[in-house]
C-alpha cells in the first residue's frame, strides 16, 4: 500500500535496505567451490573453502539461501559489542558511532542468517533497546529545533528515512510561523524585506542537518 502523500519524503526503508545490501562488504565462509563471480559491481572469487571471501551483502545472502556459505557476522553484531553501545547511550549525550546501515544491516542478517549469529536472540533484544535509547534522545532533540538549523551525528541512515517526515512537518510548521512574523514586521518597516528561510534536510553519511537555504 502507497504511502500517505505527507510521508513520501525521501528514501523508503525498503530502499534504504537495498542500498545497504548493495554497499556493506561482508565476510562468509564458502562450503562449496566456486568459479569467480563478475557482476557490474566488480569481481568476487574464487570461492575455496574453508577459506574467507569478501562479497556484498546482497550476494552473500543469495549465497546463503542456496546454503553455498556461511555468513560471519560484523563485529560489531555481537552481545558484547552491542551491550556497550546501549551504555553509551543510556549515560552519554552523544549518539554512539554505529554503522551509518546498522538497521538495515542487522535486519537482514537477523531475517536471512539469522543461525550465523551466536545468541541471535539476545542481539535483537539488545537492537530493540538501542533502538529505543537512540529514538528518545532523536525525539528529545525536536525540542531544540528552530526554522534555521537542526544537526545530529551519528544518525543511521534508516533514522534519518524514519523521522525525515516528522523533521520536515516541523519544520514547515516553524517556517510559517517564522514568516508570518515577519510579515507582520514589515507591516510596521515597508522598507524592508522579509527574510526568505527554506528549512533543508541534508543527510551526508552520518550526519542530519537542517540549515538556513
Amino acid at each position: 500500500m502507497a504511502l500517505p502523500t505527507p510521508t513520501r519524503y525521501g528514501i523508503l526503508p525498503t530502499e534504504m535496505e537495498y542500498v545497504a545490501s548493495s554497499e556493506t562488504i561482508v565476510d562468509i565462509l564458502p562450503l562449496i567451490s566456486l568459479d569467480r563471480v563478475r557482476l557490474l559491481s566488480g569481481t568476487y572469487g574464487p570461492f575455496e573453502p574453508p577459506a574467507r571471501a569478501q562479497v556484498p551483502l546482497w550476494l552473500a545472502i543469495l549465497l546463503r539461501k542456496k546454503r553455498k556459505c556461511v555468513i560471519v557476522p560484523p563485529e560489531w553484531l555481537s552481545v558484547e559489542t552491542l551491550a556497550e553501545f546501549l551504555r553509551q547511550e543510556t549515560v552519554t549525550l552523544p549518539f554512539s558511532p554505529l554503522p551509518l546501515h546498522y538497521v538495515a544491516i542487522a535486519h537482514l542478517l537477523l531475517e536471512h542468517a539469522a543461525e550465523d549469529i551466536p545468541d541471535a536472540s539476545r542481539v535483537r533484544a539488545l537492537l530493540k533497546d538501542l533502538r529505543d535509547a537512540r529514538q528518545s534522545k532523536i525525539l528529545a532533540g525536536l525540542g531544540m529545533i528552530n526554522p534555521a538549523h537542526l544537526e545530529m551525528t551519528n544518525i543511521s541512515s534508516m533514522e534519518i528515512c524514519e523521522l525525515r517526515p516528522l523533521f520536515v512537518t516541523a519544520l514547515s510548521q516553524l517556517h510559517a510561523l517564522h514568516g508570518s512574523s515577519n510579515d507582520a514586521n514589515t507591516e510596521d518597516m515597508p522598507s524592508q524585506t522579509s527574510e526568505s528561510v527554506a528549512p533543508t534536510l541534508d543527510d551526508n553519511d552520518e550526519n542530519i542537518s537542517v540549515r538556513r537555504a
